[in-house]
């Protein structure tokens, strides 16, 4: 007999007959992974520990010598270079998760429930579905193989207690058919593929991309008729167009939201409808300045016109003509 890290007995020959079975399906890895179970892995060598922990320091010194790619992957995510802390999204009680994986947790930090990037979500199919059944759900669940019928934020975000909150999102500005874009979109798709099948994920993929296609479309024919009028007015002038024109970033921003949450209230309403509205705000402020650029100068025009045709008579105080 041969005892495991804590002491506990384990059987030589089943270790040995489950590295050999793994070995013979190629499967080296596997195996590695059930001695590690027999044994008492190192993610078992630290004890938890025995009350609310202290400060977020304790827990970044214990995970870091027992899942160092976990305490890097947080360091180097949103989370970790933006100043939130382990207890942020755990709390001080050692819970294994429960806590983080509450949609409550996610928008408290970021804007409240209102705020796009939560209320996006929350208007989905998923949030729906999530705020009617998260009361009867087992939280304690890992974040994996659709062990939940819908998925929360930490769900998507925080898969198989990933901490990497950066792998699976695309940044606003990055470029639709860039390695970086594709990356983030392979990484989240491969989350998806819990619940549903490859080809109906990639037709929401399409469907979105040609939607965020039009949504910058708009943009860049506002960003366009507001150029156009530089050489004729200040900004001065241009204050109402340059508002509403920022304004359509946000619009587009709302397009991608609820084309990576599914909401169809903000694929449209938040999105493509109010990107046509701005739009068509634009164009008519763009025209209201040309009529008055036009009427100014046609005035101009007049008044010299009358002018040649009514030359001043001369002011007797100011003639040089003497008596």
């Amino acid at each position: 007999m041969v005892r495991g890290v804590r002491g506990r007995p384990r059987d030589a020959d089943a270790l040995g007959q489950a590295w050999s079975a793994a070995r013979r399906r190629g499967r080296r890895w596997g195996a590695c992974a059930v001695i590690l179970v027999l044994l008492g892995g190192p993610a078992q060598a630290a004890e938890r520990p025995g009350g609310p922990v202290a400060d977020a320091g304790q827990c970044v010194s214990c995970h870091a010598a027992i899942q160092p790619a976990l305490v890097a992957a947080w360091r180097g995510s949103g989370h970790g270079s933006g100043g939130a802390s382990c207890m942020d999204c755990h709390g001080a009680v050692h819970d294994g998760g429960v806590k983080a994986r509450h949609d409550q947790t996610c928008s408290g930090c970021h804007g409240g429930t209102q705020a796009p990037v939560a209320h996006s979500y929350a208007t989905s199919k998923h949030g729906v579905i999530v705020k009617l059944e998260a009361p009867h759900w087992d939280w304690t669940r890992p974040l994996r193989s659709a062990n939940y019928r819908a998925p929360g934020c930490a769900y998507c975000h925080l898969h198989t207690a990933e901490h990497d909150t950066r792998r699976r999102i695309v940044p606003h500005a990055t470029e639709p058919a860039s390695d970086v874009a594709q990356r983030a979109r392979d990484a989240m798709n491969a989350v998806c593929y819990d619940c549903h099948a490859p080809r109906y994920v990639g037709r929401l993929g399409e469907g979105g991309e040609r939607m965020l296609g039009i949504a910058r479309m708009k943009q860049r024919e506002a960003h366009s008729l507001v150029e156009a009028t530089r050489d004729e007015h200040t900004d001065v002038e241009l204050a109402q167009a340059l508002a509403v024109l920022a304004r359509m970033g946000r619009h587009v921003q709302n397009v991608g939201l609820g084309v990576g949450h599914q909401s169809p209230d903000y694929q449209w309403w938040h999105g493509q409808a109010a990107l046509d509205g701005d739009l068509l705000r634009i164009k008519g402020e763009v025209s209201r300045l040309r009529r008055i650029r036009e009427m100014a100068a046609a005035g101009r025009e007049a008044d010299a016109v009358g002018m040649d045709a009514h030359p001043p008579a001369s002011n007797p105080l100011t003639s040089s003509t003497s008596q």
